[in-house]
This record gives C-alpha cells, sequence and structure tokens, in this order.
C-alpha cells in the first residue's frame, strides 16, 4: 500500500471559539508530524468575503513556511441553502461555492470535500440536492479541481442511498468523500465499506477520521460531543483492515482536535497522526 497523505482539518482548531485565529496555523507547523491541512471554509466568511482576506494572507505565509493545502473542506452553508431551496438560495449556494474555488486555487487545493445536503432541511427533497451537482461540478471543473461529496449526515435516509442515487446518475463524474463518523452516526460504517459501487469504481477519494459516541442517530451526542479519537464506538480496527485489503491509496483527514485526555493541541494531533498511519501498516 502506497503512502497516504494525512491531514489536518483546520476547522477542529481555527473557528469561532478562538475569533477564526489563523496564526495558529504558523504557531503549530514546527511541530506537527506533517505540516498538511484541510483548509475548512467556515461559514462565518460565507457573509463576510472581504474580511477573509486577513486570513488568506496567514494561509499563504503558513505556505511559504511548509504547510500544504492540498483539500479543502468548502462552506457547509452551500449543502443548507440548497436544502432550504427558498427564494434566491441556489443562486447563493453557486456564488459560495464559486468563491471557494477561487481561494482553493490561490491555496494549492487539489481536492473540494461538499456538503450537497445540510442543515436541518438535510435530504427532505434531495432531488433537488442532487440535481444541482452537475453545475457545481462545472464550476469545479473550470477550476481544475476534483469535487467530492461528503456521506453528511441525514434526517430522512441514510447518506448511502443518496450516494448510491448520484452514482446512478452521474456515474463516473462523482467522487465521494466518506466521513467514518458520518456513517457511524447512522449505524452504516460497514454497509458503506460493503458498497461496492463505491470502492470498486474508484470513487472514494478522501477520507474523514472522527469518532462518535452515541446511539443510531443521536443528534445530541452528534452535536454537542466532540468524542476523542478511539473513545467512541467506530471501529477502527475494522476500518484500517478494509482499506488495507483494498488498497486505499487516497488522502486523510483527521477531524478531531483529540485522542487523549490531554489538551495539548499539538500532541493530539501527533499523536492521532500516528494512530492513523500506524493502523494502515498493521
Amino acid at each position: 500500500m502506497s503512502e497516504n497523505l494525512i491531514l489536518f482539518s483546520t476547522g477542529v482548531f481555527i473557528n469561532s471559539r478562538n475569533n477564526h485565529d489563523y496564526t495558529l496555523l504558523t504557531k503549530i507547523i514546527p511541530d506537527v508530524a506533517f505540516p498538511g491541512f484541510e483548509a475548512f471554509m467556515s461559514d462565518y466568511y460565507a457573509d463576510r468575503q472581504d474580511e477573509f482576506e486577513a486570513a488568506v494572507k496567514v494561509i499563504l505565509q503558513a505556505k511559504e513556511n511548509g504547510a500544504v493545502f492540498p483539500v479543502m473542506h468548502m462552506n457547509q452553508r452551500i449543502g443548507t441553502l440548497i436544502s432550504r431551496n427558498g427564494h434566491g438560495d441556489i443562486d447563493n449556494a453557486f456564488n459560495i461555492f464559486e468563491f471557494n474555488c477561487k481561494y482553493a486555487v490561490k491555496f494549492g487545493v487539489e481536492l473540494l470535500v461538499l456538503h450537497l445536503w445540510g442543515g436541518q432541511d438535510s435530504d427532505k427533497n434531495i432531488d433537488i440536492n442532487i440535481k444541482t451537482f452537475p453545475k457545481l461540478k462545472a464550476i469545479a471543473d473550470k477550476y481544475n479541481l476534483t469535487l467530492t461529496v461528503e456521506n453528511v449526515v441525514c434526517n430522512t435516509h441514510k447518506p448511502l442511498e443518496h450516494m448510491k442515487k448520484l452514482w446512478d446518475l452521474y456515474g463516473g463524474d462523482i467522487k465521494f468523500t466518506v466521513d467514518v463518523r458520518h456513517a457511524e452516526f447512522h449505524k452504516s460504517l460497514i454497509e458503506t465499506c460493503e458498497s461496492s459501487f463505491l470502492w470498486e469504481n474508484n470513487l472514494v477519494r478522501h477520507l474523514h477520521i472522527s469518532d462518535y459516541g452515541g446511539g443510531h442517530m443521536n443528534w445530541e451526542k452528534f452535536l454537542g460531543n466532540n468524542t476523542p479519537i478511539t473513545f467512541g464506538t467506530v471501529d477502527f480496527d475494522y476500518v484500517f483492515s478494509f482499506l488495507k485489503s483494498i488498497k486505499y491509496t487516497g488522502s486523510i483527514t483527521i477531524e478531531n482536535t483529540r485522542i487523549s485526555d490531554s489538551g495539548d493541541l499539538v500532541y493530539n494531533f501527533n499523536k492521532a497522526y500516528e494512530f492513523v498511519k500506524n493502523g494502515l501498516k498493521r
């Protein structure tokens, strides 16, 4: 198995709790196991695009200092707007999507992670969400970016059902990011790994690693508790064994600030990095 690119999500340590302080990037770069990041586009900037320029300067400086940003997690509001589908919502979603793409190019991003559905409305009218995909892909293609749709949690059906519908409609044009936490929320992690259409057709290009400590579709546990990696119900032995069996070569992002009782960010990132790296080798 070739060496997988293991990244850290900026969204788990740069957020509203620290006033979106991107200077944290420059502070941790010297000490993390690998300065590779999935750039998380906060919804805070979806309405404040001019303010984002200050963050951009820090990100570009981090690149000069050796950081890489091969993956971008796009504004989650894109999927929320499409699901809500009120007056002007979908056009707004397209505008935010393109805003993300423009900066993705500046950051050196190659792969995009998209919530195609989301928010409280989630998948109540999933056909509307699915119909927007070709236009979103056309925008991504214009910027030479690989668009992947994440298996985002749903209210009505399992994300896997929507992923299958996307595959049936769009074939090889569709690519996915699989988040093990989201799959575990629906108690469909094993089903996701056993879905041959995903893996035999090389549709999964990216993974998110985090954990979940609740029962089937327990929203309180999902939204209100950041369960440390290995402290929840995700069977990581199974996950790593499966990935090795299919010789998975895609990238992986750690989407959690903790894998221990320690509160030290760099310690947890490095410990999680080794956990993933060693898990793929065992």
